[in-house]
């Protein structure tokens, strides 16, 4: 915030990286607000309340203010850090004024918004207002719409679907504050939470993976057994590279910089996934929320892991997820066999392998693993797969 809160970040190279003050400003005391819901720490009220502080003059500079009257229709973007320190304790009746004005003005409703950008809309409102009955409708009819609401694609190239589906849970449950009814039954977010969990692990992007990780505290439930692993694989990460890394910081260039620059690069873009990763420990602090210290395996299907494991080592390459689930004992190891399972088939997806797909999902079905979202959208891909080559090869479609 030192660093960046005045003009944001500008990189020549990788425009990607860019970053404008507001979208800090933001994020920033969205994770004040995240925080907030620990009880019983004093100690982090008070790092709250000091960063808090030093955040005020952003949250309502005359940039904001600007911002709210030249586009009435994002005046609650710009608001939006305004409405978090407000629910800290730290009002402000002028700004309020002003954000009154924009949101009752003819270009208010100016931009549309896809429906987790809806959730979030009717979650700053209620946030602002302090009321719950007015608002409610307005996240009903988002969320209904929302990617809580129907399956998410798991084995898709894009993080498009994941982001909404994460941040829709978020704005939904209000950090456990003032919760909204889930369009789903937790136990189907939570299927589809597991599926895409284990692409973010093989792919090392924590940014996303410790946003599906709230997934469980959000949703008050246990941490599943592949859940408290993913939990336990950014914890081993950040403790070894310091912090938790981004896909976006690219070493190699980081390694070229030095001092003022190196700093605001290495901030810049890996600033979200340390604010994400401090979500997930405040949701984890939050009471009988935190993961187990070792892998629940209570639940354990009696299937080996090695079943799948040998299948997933013929790939090139270790993740950072392999060398953590080496560490565990063999009980640990066997109950997050269904994980090994959604990594593979994802794998397979992306290679185009149509053949070992469809071969590990028959291994998969005969070990009772098939009872998940991704083998059966797998299985929905082959049978699309199959009835295209039939098209192409100018024979029936098998029914």
């Amino acid at each position: 915030m030192e660093r960046l809160a005045a003009n944001g970040y500008t990189d020549a190279r990788e425009p990607s990286n860019n970053i404008r003050p507001e979208k800090l400003i933001s994020e920033t005391a969205f994770l004040l607000l995240g925080a907030s819901t620990v009880k019983g720490k004093p100690q982090i009220l008070q790092r709250i309340r000091r960063v808090a502080e030093r955040l005020l003059p952003h949250a309502r500079s005359k940039r904001m203010l600007l911002g709210m009257c030249m586009e009435a229709s994002l005046a609650l973007e710009y608001a939006q850090a305004h409405i978090c320190l407000t629910r800290l304790g730290y009002p402000d009746p002028g700004f309020d004024a002003v954000l009154r004005k924009s949101l009752r003005s003819q270009a208010r409703h100016g931009r549309e918004r896809v429906p987790y950008r809806m959730l979030e809309e009717a979650w700053l409102l209620r946030s602002w207002d302090g009321t719950g009955s007015k608002r409610s409708d307005k996240y009903l009819l988002a969320a209904r719409e929302s990617a809580l609401a129907r399956p998410i694609d798991l084995l898709g190239e894009g993080r498009e679907n994941v982001y909404a589906f994460t941040h829709a849970l978020i704005y939904t449950t209000d950090f456990n504050v003032k919760r909204q009814p889930l369009p789903r039954p937790a136990a189907e977010i939570l299927a589809e939470a597991e599926g895409a969990l284990a692409r973010c692990l093989d792919e090392e992007d924590y940014d996303l993976g410790g946003e599906v990780l709230l997934s469980w505290p959000l949703t008050k439930r246990p941490w599943s057994a592949a859940a408290a692993f993913g939990f336990r694989v950014l914890a081993r990460v950040e403790d070894e590279a310091g912090f938790l890394p981004s896909q976006s910081t690219r070493l190699k260039r980081l390694d070229e910089m030095n001092g003022d620059e190196r700093a605001d690069y290495l901030l810049a873009t890996g600033y979200h996934t340390a604010y994400v990763m401090g979500l997930l420990c405040a949701a984890s602090l939050q009471n009988g929320m935190s993961p187990p210290t070792r892998i629940p395996h209570t639940a354990y299907r009696g299937v080996s892991h090695t079943l799948i494991l040998d299948l997933l080592d013929r790939d090139p390459g270790q993740m950072h997820w392999r060398k953590e689930f080496d560490r565990l004992a063999a009980p640990e190891r066997d109950a997050l066999t269904g994980l090994l399972f959604a990594i593979g088939l994802r794998r397979r997806t992306l290679q185009r392998d149509f053949a070992g797909l469809r071969d590990l999902l028959s291994k998969g079905y005969q070990l009772g693993l098939a009872d998940c979202p991704v083998a059966s959208q797998a299985a929905e891909l082959l049978d699309r797969v199959s009835a295209a080559a039939s098209k192409l090869l100018g024979t029936p479609v098998a029914r």
